[in-house]
């Protein structure tokens, strides 16, 4: 199984290879992107499934990243070769296709082509040709592929034509601690210049909010590498997962105002914590999160203001909605996750 270390694919593959342990499936781990965080390697020191193989060859999605896919094809082919195993499970595209003797599982998690399409509303520049490719030869050399979401199926069959896919929905296991106390706290997490996420449109209507807004992850200035200084808005910085759910557990409200958003592991994480969830009106969000969320136009600050102040006026719905996103949450576990994996690892082989 391949992964990544810098984004939700990891929390995804982590819970993935836990929860399949009840299956005693065996797990021989590569990761990319960049070298594990001492975190995220206390995470792997509890699997007891995973043998693990690191390397920070970059991203198909990275700047300059040819080279690199290649390489870790390279890699990742001689890493096959000693194995020699019964499934190989793709969490990304670069190495997909190739001379493989046993099923190949290739995960949509998302891409530039269905990103660039929902955020900016056009094809990306000719540079990422090469990219587009690599993601037509991959789907190409799959036996399975697996969505996130049946929005995010539909998102890529508008890319790339007819897919045969089966969706999956991602899982986690999160658990409240007792005696929950939440505070007058909206929210939410990402960065303000990822146009995908969305996260000014939140900031920008902050200084009007009756409560403050808090955003978690890393939020430095590339530039003068500095923290932005904004109105009723408090920057907590890259969080690691156990400060992430302690700062939902405290939080009443989060919003999520992305424009492309595959799943929504946050959002999920969120909902564990019991926060009245405001989210963006967009088809993956509304599949998933159905009538246990507030929703609103992404690109309507008035319609987020409006939503958000609704649920801090009104305790009761405010409860109510904590308490049917908490319920929603139950039908996405890291266990129902894995049984569904382990089953198509089952009719592949």
């Amino acid at each position: 199984m391949t992964t990544d270390t810098v984004g939700g694919v990891w929390t995804y593959t982590i819970d993935l290879c836990k929860a399949l342990e009840a299956y005693n499936v065996e797990v021989y781990l590569m990761s990319m992107g960049a070298l594990v965080n001492k975190q995220q390697q206390l995470q792997l020191d509890t699997l007891q499934n995973v043998s693990f193989y690191e390397s920070n060859y970059k991203l198909e999605w990275m700047q300059d990243a040819q080279y690199d896919v290649k390489k870790a094809k390279e890699w990742i082919t001689g890493i096959y070769g000693y194995i020699k195993p019964d499934i190989l499970h793709f969490n990304n595209f670069g190495q997909t296709a190739g001379y493989w003797s046993c099923p190949v599982v290739t995960v949509y998690h998302s891409c530039v082509q269905t990103w660039w399409k929902a955020v900016k509303g056009e094809r990306p520049p000719k540079e990422w040709d090469w990219y587009t490719g690599l993601v037509k030869d991959a789907l190409n050399a799959s036996d399975a592929i697996i969505f996130p979401s049946n929005g995010m199926q539909q998102q890529a069959e508008a890319v790339f034509g007819s897919l045969k896919g089966d969706v999956i929905y991602n899982g986690r296991s999160l658990k409240q601690p007792p005696g929950l106390i939440k505070e007058d706290v909206i929210l939410t997490a990402g960065r303000i210049w990822d146009e995908g996420k969305n996260i000014q449109l939140l900031c920008s209507i902050a200084p009007s909010l009756p409560w403050p807004v808090h955003v978690a992850g890393n939020n430095i200035d590339p530039n003068n590498h500095e923290i932005p200084k904004l109105e009723n808005v408090a920057f907590l910085g890259q969080l690691d997962q156990a400060e992430m759910f302690d700062a939902m557990l405290r939080a009443s409200i989060f919003i999520m105002p992305a424009k492309y958003e595959p799943f929504g592991l946050a959002v999920l994480e969120a909902a564990n914590a019991s926060c009245a969830l405001v989210l963006a009106d967009i088809p993956t969000l509304k599949e998933i999160w159905g009538d246990a969320a507030l929703y609103f136009d992404p690109v309507d600050k008035h319609a987020a203001a409006q939503a958000i102040v609704k649920l801090i006026k009104d305790a009761e719905l405010r409860k109510e909605m904590a308490l049917k996103a908490q319920q929603r949450a139950k039908a996405y576990t890291a266990k129902k996750m894995a049984e569904e994996y382990y089953q198509l690892y089952q009719s592949l082989i």
